[in-house]
């Protein structure tokens, strides 16, 4: 069996299989994407491809095939095994033997409750030794296990100069005077949704600053939020015992026009 996955049939290069047939062997090298589906619709489908295909060029790996693959066995899982409402995981495994793999995995989207009243997060001392590339990493899981075990939603992951970059599973925004400020792209994994939140901030002509932010210097900001395929735009209420304004105008001007870029994207694509 394939970690997380859910769905009873796995596409593996291109040919959908028992799930209980496929395997990603012990120490494969793994890159991975995940997508969310939202009315049968693979969100930002075109961005997650790139993103894909970046990771093998930032590592040095040659690209498997063509991006039109990737696209390709996204629409061909979703119409096969019937996905409406999801997240699916597109894998590529490296060991002795490479394949491509496309299968759903849980989800677990916050609730309208989060949205209005935030989340509680926490901090975690760990960094990616390469941010830009989507692959299975230490420092991830053992962030996962702080999430268990202290209750959070998400943990921020504080590098070795005490600065803060991103979520374990997310990337992160800070509030102050009416400015967002955020980590730079080459020190932080650049998710889909960060890249569209960014576009977004631009668009609405919100001041953006993108730099290094201090752990300490969390305290001095008014809100924050995070983003990802699962929260979108998700209202941080704490961080450990740091209080932040939920109800910001700059936060809700943003989540608000973010909700309305994926109902046009998935009016434009919906087939």
């Amino acid at each position: 069996m394939v970690k997380d996955c859910i769905s009873s049939s796995i596409l593996k290069d291109g040919s959908l299989i028992p799930a209980e047939n496929v395997s990603v062997p012990t120490g494969a090298v793994v890159i991975y994407d995940v997508l969310r589906v939202m009315d049968g619709v693979p969100l930002f489908l075109e961005d997650h491809s790139r993103r894909f295909f970046n990771c093998f060029d930032l590592s040095g790996r040659e690209r498997p095939f063509d991006e039109s693959v990737f696209g390709n066995a996204v629409n061909m899982f979703i119409s096969r095994y019937g996905v409406h409402e999801g997240n699916i995981r597109c894998v590529y495994s490296i060991s002795t033997e490479t394949q491509f793999l496309v299968y759903e995995i849980h989800h677990s989207y916050p609730t309208a409750e989060m949205y209005s009243q935030g989340v509680a997060c926490g901090v975690f001392e760990g960094e990616r030794a390469n941010p830009n590339v989507k692959q299975e990493a230490a420092v991830k899981t053992n962030a996962y296990k702080k999430i268990a075990e202290t209750g959070v939603y998400e943990v921020l992951l504080v590098d070795h100069e005490k600065n803060v970059t991103e979520g374990s599973k997310s990337n992160t925004f800070f509030v102050k005077d009416g400015t967002i400020v955020t980590a730079m792209a080459q020190d932080v994994l650049c998710g889909i949704t960060r890249l569209q939140i960014i576009d977004l901030i631009k668009e609405l002509q919100i001041p953006l600053e993108e730099r290094k932010i201090g752990l300490s210097e969390l305290k001095t900001f008014d809100a924050a939020f995070i983003s990802g395929t699962s929260p979108k735009v998700l209202p941080i209420r704490n961080v450990e015992d740091i209080q932040f304004n939920v109800n910001n105008d700059v936060v809700k001007r943003l989540a608000q026009a973010y909700d309305k870029q994926i109902a046009e994207y998935i009016q434009k694509h919906k087939k």
